[in-house]
């Protein structure tokens, strides 16, 4: 069947996670430059995290929070996602079939039958984000597609990204047709692409706008 692959913004939401180890950090690593507030639960949490929880603090980009004890069922109250993360199959099922029953989106490492959602592989340029998953049956191939994904992603892509999010609006200002406007957007792409994202407004607007008028 297949999982559908959302974007969500989980910049703000609160997310648990229930282990302190590697696998835990792993996947703490791939949610903070995403801006959630997360909550480590463990009765031992590595260095990696006290670490990150000083750097978060510092940027002030993520909210990340250490508890070391052993983890209670009542930590999951107001959590807009769990992550189970221990060497404990029995709590991480339990952990699970309580996010299951109060519809809290959940993932338990190495266990996809007890995941509400699974992890990407994901691969981040700038604004660029890819995500690959294989429904959480080969996380090998999903790193090999990653590893592939990041060697032929053209070079300055993300600045591309930035720059037509950019300009944009610019362009929808316009007075010109729909179907005029989306070939002028393209040609604007492939020019900054060509330049690798080395590109101004001030400069694509000279190229590219000068001729047409605003609505």
């Amino acid at each position: 069947m297949g999982y559908f692959p959302f974007f969500v913004d989980i910049a703000g939401k609160n997310g648990v996670i229930v282990g302190g180890g590697k696998v835990a950090a792993r996947k703490v690593e791939k949610l903070l430059s995403f801006a959630p507030h997360l909550i480590v639960i463990a009765p031992e949490i590595e260095e990696w995290f006290r670490m990150q929880e000083k750097q978060s603090q510092k940027e002030g980009a993520a909210s990340l929070v250490l508890v070391e004890r052993e983890f209670e069922m009542a930590d999951l109250t107001g959590a807009d996602f769990v992550i189970a993360a221990t060497d404990d199959e029995t709590l991480n099922g339990s952990i699970s079939a309580y996010c299951k029953s109060k519809q809290i989106p959940v993932n338990v490492v190495d266990d996809r039958e007890k995941c509400s959602f699974f992890f990407p592989g994901l691969v981040r340029e700038g604004n660029l984000t890819i995500g690959i998953s294989t429904d959480g049956k080969s996380p090998m191939a999903a790193s090999w597609v990653r590893k592939e994904i990041s060697r032929i992603l053209p070079s300055g892509i993300g600045e591309v990204v930035d720059l037509m999010g950019q300009t944009r609006p610019r362009v929808m200002e316009l007075d010109m047709e729909e179907a005029d406007r989306k070939a002028l957007l393209e040609k604007m792409f492939l020019y900054c692409l060509e330049k690798g994202g080395k590109v101004t407004l001030e400069e694509l607007a000279d190229r590219f706008m000068g001729d047409y008028k605003c609505r």
